[in-house]
């Protein structure tokens, strides 16, 4: 398991705080027109929502023939417009499922590939929800 302390956990959010949220929230103003709307530094996800997933992707993965080996975050960003959700404009994180990468022809011979590749016919996750405010940093 590669896991992290809560202070390496909160460095990484501090920097990630220093170098990019105050470019972020200005393209949320420009995208929006609201001057103090701040952008979502966090996403949370029930440990329900995750199990879920993980079963409905493993599911699929066996329907398809498709061996489901990871999980890889985007992130997102709701579009301005978008009409479904109230976080108009606001950044996200989604998951889409990852098989090993089959290999790649060069020059007629198959080579191995290292590294995992997007699994598109399975549904991704998304709509976890925002820390409260959506700019709180961790820990919240």
């Amino acid at each position: 398991m590669k896991r992290i302390t809560p202070e390496e956990a909160k460095e990484l959010n501090q920097n990630f705080v220093k170098t990019r949220s105050k470019k972020l929230n200005k393209i949320v103003e420009e995208e929006e027109g609201h001057p103090h709307e701040k952008d979502a530094i966090s996403s949370w996800f029930s440990l329900d929502e995750i199990k879920e997933y993980i079963a409905y992707v493993e599911k699929q993965g066996k329907e398809k023939g498709i061996d489901i080996n990871g999980l890889r975050v985007y992130f997102g960003s709701y579009g301005a417009k978008d009409k479904k959700t109230a976080n108009k404009g606001l950044s996200t994180v989604f998951f889409v499922p990852t098989k090993a990468r089959v290999g790649a022809k060069l020059k007629g011979e198959l080579v191995s590939v290292d590294g995992n590749a997007d699994v598109d016919g399975i549904d991704g996750m998304n709509s976890g929800g925002l820390g409260q405010p959506p700019s709180a940093t961790y820990p919240q």
